[in-house]
């Protein structure tokens, strides 16, 4: 069994935080959805603009871990992991590096400051 944790950053990636919160939680759907077999068994966006920096925080619960992003949209950063366990690594390399395309084509002027895969087998 393998367990894996991707780590992704994005820098100078501006936009309303309800416009990039919604692109990226329905990204992180597609990618979960039509590039690896794991379910979502729960999933939630929060806009975060009310006494807090403006952005939003995201989770998608798995079947086998989780799937999370957290966005300061004002200071133009993104981070983002995806943990599994039992799991294919080309699978998830597959879904991210989907993710990280699709963020790229939107917002062509961010850039991919950190990308970061640990992995063991269990």
């Amino acid at each position: 069994m393998l367990s894996c944790h991707i780590f992704i950053d994005f820098v100078e990636i501006y936009d309303n935080e309800y416009k990039i919160g919604e692109f990226v939680f329905g990204l992180m759907v597609s990618a979960i959805l039509n590039k690896t077999c794991m379910k979502i068994v729960h999933q939630h966006l929060s806009i975060l603009n009310d006494n807090t920096p403006a952005g939003f925080t995201s989770v998608l619960l798995l079947d086998s871990s989780h799937f999370t992003a957290h966005c300061y949209s004002q200071k133009g950063t993104l981070s983002c992991d995806l943990f599994t366990c039992n799991t294919d690594l080309s699978v998830l390399k597959e879904a991210i590096g989907f993710f990280i395309d699709e963020v790229k084509l939107k917002y062509p002027r961010c850039r991919l400051a950190n990308y970061k895969i640990n992995f063991r087998h269990l």
